[in-house]
């Protein structure tokens, strides 16, 4: 049994309330935009709370942070679970952002770091992804309707895995809503900010 935990933004006390609730969250992956200072996981056990990067936090800060999960990866027994990750996600809003202060140009994964992404996604084709933001197919779906869909790389990336496998369950945050579709016979849930969901062996 994991929880998952929607974005923080830099709201750690509520982070901290959720965490503490050890019976009901002894392990949790927090999907992107926990926030730029780390410092409030000084005393949070890695082996138990880890986090995805996102599109909002501090790449010159993150690597040496023991919670932080990296670039991508498959995670084998979490508590029980086992699941692909894979951060980041594109700034809409980054004209209006300071780079190092708000903003870091390392928010999405390099085109080489995908292709090796790739090649462990394609082989271990996991039953659950984690992910900050979605494939572009389904970003449409968060969005209001008329949108302009911005090409980026992280959508694109994580469309190129979806096309190559479709787990059963796959779940993100970075639109800040609640919102859940079956699609391709995936179950898409996207969490909204510091929303939670509990995945148990039952949930697939």
């Amino acid at each position: 049994m994991i929880t998952l935990i929607g974005d923080v933004h830099g709201k750690y006390k509520r982070y901290h309330e959720i965490i503490r609730e050890t019976e009901r969250h002894p392990y949790s992956v927090q999907l992107g935009d926990f926030g730029f200072d780390y410092t409030t996981l000084k005393n949070v056990d890695p082996k138990h709370h880890v986090f995805i990067g996102g599109n909002h936090d501090n790449y010159d800060k993150v690597e040496s942070v023991p919670n932080y999960l990296g670039d991508y990866g498959h995670m084998i027994n979490f508590n029980g679970i086992d699941f692909f990750y894979y951060r980041g996600a594109w700034s809409i809003d980054q004209i209006y952002r300071t780079i190092g202060i708000d903003w870091w140009e390392q928010e999405q994964v390099k085109i080489e770091g995908f292709m090796k992404a790739r090649e462990i996604y394609q082989q271990v084709k996991p039953d659950i992804v984690l992910t900050h933001d979605c494939p572009e197919s389904i970003a449409p779906y968060l969005l209001p309707p008329g949108s302009r869909i911005f090409q980026q790389t992280t959508g694109w990336a994580l469309q190129e895995l979806f096309n190559i496998h479709q787990p059963k369950i796959w779940r993100f945050g970075h639109f800040h809503k609640s919102w859940r579709m079956t699609i391709n016979g995936t179950d898409f849930r996207c969490l909204n900010e510091l929303e939670t969901e509990i995945l148990t062996k039952d949930s697939y």
